[in-house]
């Protein structure tokens, strides 16, 4: 007999026993799930993972009521070509960012850097030379213990095959964005972050992954910096955006 069908209902009964004594949970809702469910969404937190239909910015990607650029784009400076994301930022996918980002669900990064990898090949298809992470301080990464963005440059990284290398870093320990109105996110951000030592990125295109897009001051910083180190094009990833409304 096939040792792997011999063994197989005991496995089954292991798994059921690990799941009974650690149930699954929705990532979105925390909600206990059946202990075979192949994704760790409930049915009604997977409808928020679901392709976004609705109207688009045409440079940076984010959902809006509008068509055409949003208003930021409209507006600032950008150093980015082009920008992509996934999903809006709301419902069960803020949700379960929140979780992965701040109470240590890192495993999290699978499920949604696979999201990312079908965007990827459903809406890029772009050619780079390098991908990387917006970073985060290393104070902050000590307490972490990891960078949500760097996970999933990584993850995305392996299976579009194209190199994921660290090309910044993140010099002054600034406070948190989301709390800050448009002045005060600009300040806070200018001059956070720097090329790491040695890193020549002269005449490449770059894909720089974050987790959140919320007015783009962030990654806008950063792909100045890639910008003026001589970097041929930056494009940003996110895995989701704040939507631009009307109101």
């Amino acid at each position: 007999m096939n040792l792997r069908l011999k063994y197989l209902p005991k496995m089954k009964f292991l798994k059921f026993l690990l799941t009974f004594i650690y149930p699954k949970t929705c990532m979105g809702c925390n909600t206990l799930l059946n202990y075979n469910a192949k994704v760790e969404l409930c049915d009604e937190c997977s409808k928020d993972f679901e392709p976004y239909a609705g109207n688009r910015c045409v440079t940076c990607d984010r959902p809006t009521d509008n068509t055409g650029e949003c208003s930021i784009c409209k507006s600032e400076k950008l150093y980015f070509e082009r920008g992509y994301c996934v999903y809006p930022y709301s419902g069960a996918v803020r949700n379960t960012i929140l979780n992965f980002k701040f109470r240590n669900m890192a495993l999290y990064y699978t499920y949604l850097g696979s999201k990312m990898v079908d965007y990827y090949f459903d809406y890029i298809m772009e050619s780079y030379d390098y991908i990387t992470a917006v970073p985060i301080h290393k104070k902050k990464l000590k307490i972490r213990g990891y960078n949500q963005a760097e996970l999933l440059a990584e993850y995305i990284s392996e299976h579009i095959d194209i190199p994921y290398i660290s090309i910044l870093k993140r010099t002054v320990n600034t406070k948190p964005q989301n709390a800050l109105n448009k002045k005060e996110r600009e300040a806070n951000i200018k001059n956070a972050f720097s090329l790491i030592d040695n890193i020549d990125i002269k005449n490449k295109s770059i894909l720089i992954v974050d987790d959140i897009f919320t007015t783009g001051t962030t990654v806008n910083e950063c792909c100045k910096v890639l910008k003026k180190a001589g970097a041929f094009k930056v494009d940003f990833f996110s895995l989701s955006a704040k939507k631009e409304t009307n109101n």
